[in-house]
C-alpha cells in the first residue's frame, strides 16, 4: 500500500478507530446535520438520509486520519523524549559544566592502540538529519572522522582528535534509525520520503526541549 494510504490499512483501522469518538462526536454531529438540514432547505427524505450517511463516513475518515497522524507524531516525540532526557541532557550538562569551569576532559578510546587524551579544548557538534538517507550519510561521515571514546569514564561518544589538540564530539540521535520498528505498518518498507515527517517531528521536539536549556552548542541539520 502507498505510504499516503497507510492510514486506511487494516492495522491503522485497528489502532486508530475510536468507538468513543464515534459516540461522543461523530454520531451527534451527523444527527445534527440530519435534523437541521430539512429546516434550511427542502430535500427528499432519501437525499437527506444518503447525505447524512456520507457526512458520517467523512467524519469517520477525518478522525481516522487525524488519529493516524497524531500517533505517527507521538512515535517520533516519544523517541525524542527518551533520547533527550536519558542521554543528551545529562551528557550535554556535564560537557557544558566542564567547559564553563575550564576543567579538562579525559578521552579514553575504545581502540586501545590509541592513547588517551586530556584536554580542555573541546567542541560539541549536534547534527539532526532531516531524513533516513541523510541520517545514513551523517553517520557514515561521523564514522570516517571520529572514533569511539569514553568521556571521563562516563558516556561513549564519537570523538575527532585534531593535531592541534582540539577535540570535536559529534552527536547524532541514532535512535531515529529504530523508528520503523515502532510504526503501525512496520512490516512495510520504510522509505526515505516517509521518513522526512518523522525526522521533522523529532527535530521540532528536540529544538523545543533544547531551548529550555542554557546550552550553546552547535546544532545543524548537516555535517
Amino acid at each position: 500500500m502507498s505510504a499516503h494510504l497507510k492510514w486506511l490499512s487494516a492495522a491503522s483501522l485497528k489502532k486508530n478507530f475510536d468507538t468513543k469518538e464515534v459516540i461522543a462526536f461523530i454520531l451527534p454531529t451527523t444527527y445534527a446535520y440530519y435534523d437541521g438540514l430539512p429546516k434550511l432547505i427542502a430535500l427528499s427524505k432519501g437525499l437527506i438520509v444518503s447525505t447524512s450517511i456520507l457526512v458520517f463516513l467523512l467524519l469517520c475518515l477525518f478522525k481516522l486520519y487525524k488519529n493516524f497522524r497524531n500517533n505517527e507524531k507521538a512515535v517520533a516525540e516519544v523517541l525524542e523524549t527518551g533520547y533527550f532526557n536519558n542521554f543528551f541532557r545529562p551528557f550535554a550538562t556535564v560537557v557544558n559544566d566542564k567547559l564553563q569551569s575550564g576543567s579538562k576532559f579525559t578521552f579514553d578510546f575504545k581502540n586501545k592502540t590509541l592513547p588517551s587524551i586530556e584536554t580542555g579544548n573541546v567542541e560539541l557538534k549536534i547534527i539532526l538529519p532531516e531524513s533516513k538517507d541523510k541520517m545514513d550519510n551523517v553517520i557514515m561521515a561521523i564514522n570516517d572522522l571520529a572514533k569511539d571514546a569514553c568521556v571521563d569514564n562516563g558516556s561513549w561518544v564519537k570523538v575527532q582528535a585534531q593535531d592541534s589538540g582540539k577535540v570535536i564530539i559529534y552527536e547524532c540521535p541514532r535512535t531515529l534509525t529504530t523508528i520503523e520498528k515502532h510504526l503501525i505498518n512496520g512490516e512495510d518498507e520504510y522509505t526515505n520520503e516517509e521518513s522526512i515527517k518523522f525526522h521533522r517531528y523529532f527535530c521540532e521536539k528536540f529544538m523545543k526541549d533544547y531551548k529550555t536549556t542554557q546550552f550553546n552548542f552547535s546544532v545543524s541539520r548537516v555535517m
